[in-house]
Order: structure tokens, then sequence, then C-alpha cells
């Protein structure tokens, strides 16, 4: 699946639908381990998917900030989707911060590890803010084999723990992983989810 500028995603039961214009993804790793999630990924004036059949959940549409600093986006197969939480009397400075220094830094960290900062702008989720660790099966498995840090990883967020202390300073308290035990520490959040592809659209 290729990322968008616009991205949603709709939860729904144990059960993928049959039918859909969306990728099926589901979680095997986090907080929400065995859920499914709808996925879509577009442009601002694509057209959108439907709802799940069956489900009254909403979808939650995510809005990539600062585009401009990231080049093409990737394909991938893996979303490490983040669940950050920004104070928010601090989500305008946040917002300039992952424009001005953030993406620069991590929207391009490696070729195939890419963290990517998306904001809520419709949905039961509107205003919150997500980092996806944008990977594939093979990066997953290269960055973190059997769930644990690589040296690999450790080499690849060296060079930008620089930023961690300020990035802190727009996060509410608690709610970013901090234990510099991990090689991602403050850039992963204590609740996050893997989902991986599980059913393209065709």
């Amino acid at each position: 699946m290729k990322l968008g500028e616009v991205i949603a995603f709709t939860p729904f039961g144990p059960r993928p639908p049959a039918d859909s214009n969306a990728h099926v993804f589901r979680s095997d790793r986090g907080n929400r381990k065995g859920d499914y999630m709808l996925t879509w990924t577009g442009r601002s004036n694509d057209k959108r998917p439907g709802g799940v059949p069956g489900s009254t959940a909403q979808p939650s549409e995510y809005q990539l900030l600062s585009p401009e600093t990231l080049g093409p986006l990737p394909n991938v197969d893996v979303l490490g989707v983040h669940y950050i939480k920004v104070r928010p009397d601090r989500r305008e400075a946040f917002e300039k911060y992952v424009s001005d220094t953030l993406h620069p830094a991590v929207g391009n960290l490696r070729p195939d590890l890419r963290l990517l900062y998306y904001k809520a702008v419709r949905g039961p989720d509107t205003g919150s803010y997500i980092t996806i660790f944008a990977l594939t099966k093979e990066s997953r498995d290269k960055y973190w084999p059997g769930g644990s840090d690589s040296n690999e990883l450790r080499a690849a967020f060296e060079p930008v723990k620089a930023h961690t202390k300020e990035l802190l300073t727009y996060l509410v308290d608690g709610s970013a992983l901090t234990d510099e035990r991990f090689a991602a520490a403050v850039y992963e959040s204590r609740e996050w989810a893997d989902f991986v592809l599980v059913s393209p659209v065709h």
C-alpha cells in the first residue's frame, strides 16, 4: 500500500469484510493486538471509501503534517501506529516543530524506516495525532527482530536522539516511552500498535 497525504482508519470486528475498496490490516503487536482496521490512503481531493458493511464504526481521517518536507511517500505493508498525546496548549507549536525539525530529521530516517506525523481532521479522533513508523515486513524484521531493538535500529536513531528533549516538551507527561534502553525512546508512545497488511485492494 502506498501511503498518501491522507489516511483513514476504520476499526471493525474480528473478521474483515468480504468486499471493500480499502486495505485490510490486522494488529499483531502492541496495545491493539488482534484488531482489524480498514485503511485507505490518498490525496485530499480523492473519493473516500464507504463504511464497513454492517458496522456503525466511523473512520478517523488523518492529514499528513508538512508533506512538502518529505518527498515521495513510501509503499508499506506494516504500519507502526503510535498514538501520541500532544499538550492541548502546544498543538500549533508542535506542528511547526514537526515541519521545521522532526520531518526533516526522521521523515527520511532510512529508505526503509520513516516516521511520518499525521493529525486527525475528521471522525472520532479529530484533533489527535499519530506517528506512523512506515515499514515493510522485511524492514520491521531487520530493525525489530522478534520485537526487540536491533543494533541497526540503535544506529538509525542515534543521530536523532538530540531532538528527544525538545520533543518531550510537546507531549503529555507519561505518554511517551522514555526508557533510554529503547533505541526509539520518546519517538515511541506508550500506546501503539503494529498493523500488518493482510488483504490488499485488487
